[in-house]
């Protein structure tokens, strides 16, 4: 559809369907959960937070480099937005809203290194398009792997250059999407929202950004596991020691929810490994 943009299958359509309702149970979920506790929901976190569970399903429909910079872009920004609002979201009727004076440092690092991380991330995947685009004129997936793989076998030169560009593009999703181990740049994050916004972030939104990591590795660069296989086992074995290291310090309640997220994820990613 839309000029080889998106691509539609049975797989894809029953993902949809699968995220689709467990968003609706999530949203009622957290709905009794604000009523019964006298939670003020503002607009504009209501209003981020229906945008990414619309928005988040279809970046599975994806086919070329291009249109998942912008849909990732799109669902950044929202990120971003409900980031912000959460804080203002997550006020009891009966307290003083005065959030002028009253911003913790967490709130404050949260939108720092929420904003920094989107943005060099962005810059590397521009990167990575602006060469693919220049070097084969086109970024639809499957294209790409044949070309690629021609360019693999034919010269040297080439090949070397683009496993420095399938580098890039991976380690730039990694740290765009959270996904462990640079996962855990993520704990100014998880400081600064509230509890019910982290049940969020860490069911349905990390939830589908996994899944559509592994669908990524698998189905559109499924061709090339040998050239970036030895990268992801260096880059978790790297982060495993790391956050053994980090579950000695655990003091504060929000980053234990941190760390848990990150170890199993590592666990996952070990598993999708070894069956590459």
């Amino acid at each position: 559809m839309w000029f080889n943009h998106l691509n539609f299958s049975n797989f894809t359509l029953n993902l949809l369907f699968l995220f689709l309702l467990l968003s609706a149970c999530l949203y009622f979920l957290v709905k009794n959960t604000t009523r019964n506790h006298n939670l003020v929901k503002s607009l504009d976190y209501l209003f981020s937070i229906n945008n990414l569970i619309i928005l988040l399903p279809y970046i599975f429909f994806v086919n070329t480099v291009f249109t998942f910079l912008f849909l990732l872009e799109l669902i950044s920004v929202f990120l971003f937005y409900k980031l912000v609002s959460s804080k203002i979201w997550f006020k009891n009727l009966q307290q003083n809203t005065n959030l002028v004076n009253n911003i913790p440092q967490h709130y404050i690092n949260m939108v720092f290194f929420q904003y920094w991380v989107t943005f060099f991330s962005t810059i590397f995947i521009v990167y990575f398009y602006i060469n693919v685009f220049y070097l084969y004129g086109t970024s639809e997936w499957c294209l790409l792997q044949f070309l690629i793989q021609q360019n693999f076998e034919n010269s040297l030169l080439t090949g070397i250059n683009i496993r420095f560009l399938l580098c890039i593009f991976i380690l730039s999703v990694v740290f765009k999407l959270g996904i462990t181990p640079l996962h855990l740049f993520k704990v100014e994050v998880y400081k600064g929202i509230p509890l019910l916004s982290i049940f969020f972030y860490t069911t349905y939104f990390f939830s589908v950004l996994f899944i559509f990591f592994l669908y990524l590795l698998s189905d559109f660069f499924g061709l090339f596991v040998i050239y970036y296989w030895n990268f992801l086992t260096l880059l978790l074995f790297f982060g495993s020691l790391y956050v053994i290291v980090l579950l000695f310090d655990v003091n504060f309640l929000k980053a234990f929810f941190t760390y848990s997220t990150v170890i199993n994820t590592i666990g996952f990613l070990i598993t999708f490994l070894c069956t590459l």
